[in-house]
C-alpha cells in the first residue's frame, strides 16, 4: 500500500499536534474508533522513529565531527526504547490522550535519551542523562498535565524526577535534570518570542492582533509559563478593537487551560475600567448593558468575581428603579435603598481578598459619590419646585417589612390569630391562609416574622418561584434554605445543605437535616411555622410531572412526626377545589380567612399610610371624598392602594394637595386601566359563561333568573353580596370595569 505525501504531511502534523497542541489533537480522534486510534498510534510512533533517527544523526554527526566519540549503537537502543515506551504509554494510559502523551515520550526521549546515551566520557555522560531524564520528563509531563489540566501535579512530578535522576546518575546529573525538567515541562524558551511580539506592538506600534496570534499562545497550548505581559496584552486588544479583543480573551480561557488565569485577570481590568467610567445614574443604569459580555465567562468566574457582577447588577436595577420613579417619594426611597446597596457591597469587597475585593472597592467608592451628589441635586430642586405628595402606595406587590410605612395595616387580628394556634405545641394545627385574589395574602406570611414573638421562626417559601418546584432536590433545597435563613434571623445557627446534597435521595437527606435542626429547636424551645404561599403551584408542578406526590407526603410528614414545626399554606383555592387530595395531606387543616379591610383600618390606608403625608381630602377623614374611595373599592386593600396611587400621581400633576370628588372620579378611571388584569382574571378565569351573562343582567337591571349554585358561587367569590332587594355587586370597581370593557349588553 502506498502512502501519499499528504499522509505524511498529515502524520507530521499531528505529531507536532501531541508534542505542542494535545488538547486539539485529543478533540480531533475522540470520535475514532479503539482499532482505529491504535493503528494510528502505530503510525505516528513509525514516523517518530524516523524524526528521532534524523535529528540525531544530525547532532550525532556534529558532535563527532568536533572531535567527541559518539556511541551509535547506544543512540540506536534508546531512540527504539523511546518510541516502544512511547506506544505502551499510548495504549496503557488509554487510547485518546494516550497517544498524545506516548508520541511525546517517544519523541523526547528518542531525541534526548539517544543524544545523551551517543555521549560518552565522564561527568558529560551523568548531565547529559540528567539532562535527557529532565527534557523527557518535562515534554511528557507537561503534554499529560496540559490535557488533564492539573498544573501543581506536574511540579511535583518535576521534584520526583530530579530526585531520581540524583540517585541514578549523581548530583550533577539530578540537577540538570531538574533544570531540564523544569525548563522543558514551564516550555521556558517561550519568554523571549512572547517579549518581542508584545514590545513590537508596545514600543513600536505594529498591529497588535496579528503579532498576537503569532505568539506562543497559539503556537503551543500546553504552556505552563505565565506568560509575561499576557493580561496587558489581552487588555490592550480589548480597548484596540472591542469584539475582536473580546475574542482572544475568550479563546485564551476556553482554549489555554494553563494561561486562563491571565485572561481572567484580564476580564476583571476590562470590567473595572469599563465601570470606572460611568458617571451619572443613567450610565449605571445601564450596567447589565454594558457587562453582557461577562456572560460567556460566567460558569469559569471565580466566586468572588461573580459575587461582585451580581452585586453590581443589582445596583443597576436599583438605579432604573430610581429613574423609573413617577413621584418624588419613589425617587428619594429608591436613591436611599441604591446608596445602601452601593454601601452594603463596599463592606463585602472590604471582607473579598486578592484583586477582585480592592479594584472592585474603588468602584464602589466613585459610584456612592455620584449618588450622594445627585442626592444634594435632588434636595436642591426640590426647594425650586413644587413639594410632590409622597406617594407611598404599592398595588400589584406584597407589603414588606422594609417599607416604612402604615400600608400593612388591619391584619393585626389575622397574625393574633396565627400565634394562638401555635402557642399550644402539643396540639399545634395545620393551618390554611385562605383568601381571594389580590386580598393581601402574599404581605401577611411575609410579614409574620416581625410580629411573631421570639420563640416562634418563620419560613417563606414563594411557590410561583419556579426554582422552588423544579425537581424534588430543588423542593426540597428550597425548603431547607428557607428554614436555615429563618433560623439565622432569629440568631439560631445551623447546617446549610448545598443544593448538591439534594441531588441525590432528596426527601432521606431533608428527613435525616430535620432531624439534626429539630435537636436545635428542642435545646431553644423554639418552632417553625413552615408558610406555602400560592400553595395552588404546588399542585400544577405535580400534575406536570416536574414534582412527585412524594411531596404531599413528605408534608405530611412534618405535620404528624415534627414536633417543632408547623405547616400553614395560603392559596385564593379551597382545598376541595383542587384535583389532588389535598386534605388527605393536610390533616385537620385549619381555615383561616383573609378578608377586605375594616372601614376604619382603610381610612387609615387612604388618610395616614406614612408621617407627613401631604394629602388632604375635602371634608377630612370621614368626609364624602374618603367615604367615596371607602365605597368603591369595599376596602378591598389591593384596589384601596391603586385608587390612591392613582389619585397622588394625578394631584401631582395638577400641582395640588387637595382631593375632590372630581379628583377620584379621575382616579377612578386610571384604576380601571392601570389595574385591568385584576379585573381581566376575575371576569375570564374566576367567572363561567353563565355567572357572567347572570352579573350583565344584574348592571341592567334585568330580572335575574340565576341559578341558586351560580348565584352561591359569586357569593363565595366575593364578586357579590346579599342586598336589602336580591344581590349587588360586593366592589364597585368591579362593576364598573365590566360596564366599560363589555359595551352592547
Amino acid at each position: 500500500m502506498s502512502i501519499t505525501k499528504n499522509e505524511i504531511k498529515v502524520s507530521f502534523h499531528q505529531i507536532y499536534q501531541c508534542v505542542f497542541k494535545p488538547i486539539t489533537f485529543t478533540e480531533s480522534i475522540e470520535n475514532l474508533d479503539k482499532k482505529s486510534k491504535i493503528k494510528l498510534l502505530f503510525k505516528l510512533s513509525f514516523y517518530s522513529l524516523i524524526i528521532s533517527i534524523v535529528i540525531d544523526t544530525l547532532i550525532g554527526t556534529i558532535i563527532s565531527y568536533l572531535g567527541y566519540k559518539f556511541d551509535w549503537i547506544g543512540l540506536l537502543l534508546f531512540i527504539s526504547f523511546g518510541i516502544a515506551l512511547g506506544i505502551a504509554w499510548g495504549i496503557g494510559w488509554g487510547i485518546g490522550w494516550g497517544i498524545a502523551v506516548g508520541i511525546g515520550w517517544g519523541i523526547a526521549g528518542g531525541i534526548a535519551g539517544g543524544i545523551a546515551l551517543g555521549i560518552t566520557g565522564g561527568i558529560a555522560v551523568d548531565v547529559a542523562l540528567g539532562i535527557a531524564g529532565g527534557i523527557i520528563g518535562g515534554i511528557t509531563v507537561g503534554v499529560a498535565v496540559g490535557i488533564a489540566g492539573i498544573i501543581a501535579g506536574g511540579i511535583g512530578w518535576g521534584i520526583a524526577v530530579g530526585i531520581a535522576l540524583g540517585i541514578t546518575v549523581g548530583i550533577a546529573g539530578g540537577i540538570a535534570g531538574s533544570i531540564a525538567f523544569i525548563a522543558s515541562y514551564f516550555r521556558v524558551f517561550y519568554i523571549f518570542p512572547q517579549l518581542v511580539q508584545y514590545w513590537r506592538f508596545k514600543i513600536f506600534g505594529h498591529e497588535p492582533f496579528s503579532l498576537f496570534r503569532n505568539s506562543p499562545i497559539y503556537w503551543d497550548e500546553v504552556i505552563v509559563m505565565p506568560l509575561p505581559f499576557l493580561t496587558n496584552f489581552l487588555v490592550s486588544l480589548v480597548n484596540i478593537n472591542r469584539n475582536e479583543g473580546l475574542k482572544e480573551v475568550e479563546f485564551v480561557s476556553s482554549k489555554r487551560p494553563t494561561q486562563r488565569k491571565a485572561a481572567f485577570s484580564a476580564l476583571l481590568e476590562i470590567t473595572i475600567q469599563d465601570l470606572s467610567r460611568f458617571k451619572t445614574i443613567e450610565e449605571i443604569a445601564e450596567v447589565s448593558n454594558n457587562l453582557s459580555f461577562i456572560s460567556a465567562f460566567r460558569s469559569s468566574l471565580s466566586e468572588e468575581f461573580s459575587s461582585a457582577v451580581r452585586n453590581i447588577e443589582e445596583i443597576s436595577i436599583d438605579a432604573k428603579s430610581y429613574l423609573d420613579s413617577t413621584s418624588d417619594y419613589n425617587k428619594l426611597k429608591n436613591l436611599n435603598v441604591l446608596a445602601d446597596d452601593i454601601d452594603k457591597l463596599k463592606k463585602t469587597l472590604i471582607a473579598t481578598k486578592g484583586p477582585v475585593g480592592y479594584k472592585f472597592h474603588s468602584v464602589a467608592e466613585k459610584w456612592l459619590q455620584i449618588i450622594k451628589e445627585e442626592n444634594n441635586k435632588f434636595i436642591c430642586l426640590k426647594k425650586d419646585t413644587f413639594q410632590e405628595i409622597s406617594n407611598p402606595y404599592i398595588f400589584g406587590n406584597p407589603v414588606r417589612p422594609e417599607d416604612k410605612s402604615r400600608l400593612f395595616v388591619g391584619r393585626k387580628d389575622i397574625i393574633r390569630e396565627i400565634e394562638s394556634n401555635l402557642s399550644n405545641i402539643s396540639q399545634k394545627p395545620t393551618l390554611f391562609l385562605y383568601g381571594r385574589r389580590r386580598v393581601g395574602k402574599s404581605s401577611v406570611l411575609i410579614n409574620l416574622p416581625g410580629h411573631l414573638g421570639k420563640q416562634y421562626a418563620s419560613a417563606y417559601i414563594d411557590c410561583q418561584d419556579a426554582r422552588a418546584r423544579e425537581s424534588p432536590a430543588s423542593f426540597c433545597y428550597s425548603l431547607s434554605r428557607s428554614i436555615y435563613n429563618s433560623l439565622g434571623d432569629r440568631s439560631v445557627s445551623s447546617k446549610h445543605l448545598p443544593f448538591e446534597s439534594f441531588q441525590k435521595n432528596p426527601f432521606t437527606v431533608l428527613g435525616g437535616w430535620f432531624d439534626e435542626i429539630e435537636k436545635t429547636l428542642g435545646a431553644e424551645n423554639m418552632l417553625v411555622l413552615i408558610t406555602f404561599d400560592e400553595y395552588e403551584k404546588l399542585e400544577e408542578s405535580i400534575l406536570t410531572g416536574a414534582l412527585s406526590v412524594e411531596v404531599l407526603d413528605q408534608l405530611r410528614n412534618i405535620i404528624q412526626h415534627r414536633r417543632h414545626f408547623v405547616v400553614l399554606i395560603a392559596g385564593s383555592r379551597e382545598l376541595n377545589e383542587l384535583k389532588l387530595n389535598w386534605s388527605d395531606y393536610l390533616i385537620s387543616a385549619k381555615t383561616i380567612k383573609l378578608g377586605y379591610l375594616s372601614e376604619d383600618d382603610a381610612r387609615i390606608l387612604i388618610t395616614n399610610p406614612i408621617d407627613d403625608f401631604s394629602l388632604n381630602y375635602e371634608g377630612g377623614e370621614k368626609g364624602e371624598v374618603v367615604n367615596k374611595i371607602i365605597n368603591v373599592t369595599s376596602c378591598q386593600p389591593y384596589l384601596v392602594q391603586a385608587l390612591c396611587f392613582e389619585l397622588v400621581n394625578y394631584l401631582n400633576s395638577q400641582c395640588r394637595r387637595v382631593a375632590g370628588l372630581e379628583d377620584v372620579d379621575i382616579a377612578i378611571e386610571k384604576v380601571l386601566v392601570s389595574a385591568e388584569n385584576y379585573f381581566y382574571y376575575i371576569w375570564n378565569s374566576e367567572c363561567s359563561e353563565n355567572e357572567k351573562k347572570y352579573l350583565k343582567r344584574l348592571i341592567n337591571n334585568l330580572p335575574i333568573d340565576g341559578d341558586e349554585k351560580e348565584i352561591n358561587s359569586l357569593v363565595k367569590k366575593e364578586i357579590i353580596e346579599k342586598a336589602d332587594e336580591g344581590y349587588k355587586f360586593k366592589v364597585e370597581l368591579m362593576k364598573k370595569w365590566i360596564e366599560k370593557n363589555n359595551s352592547g349588553f
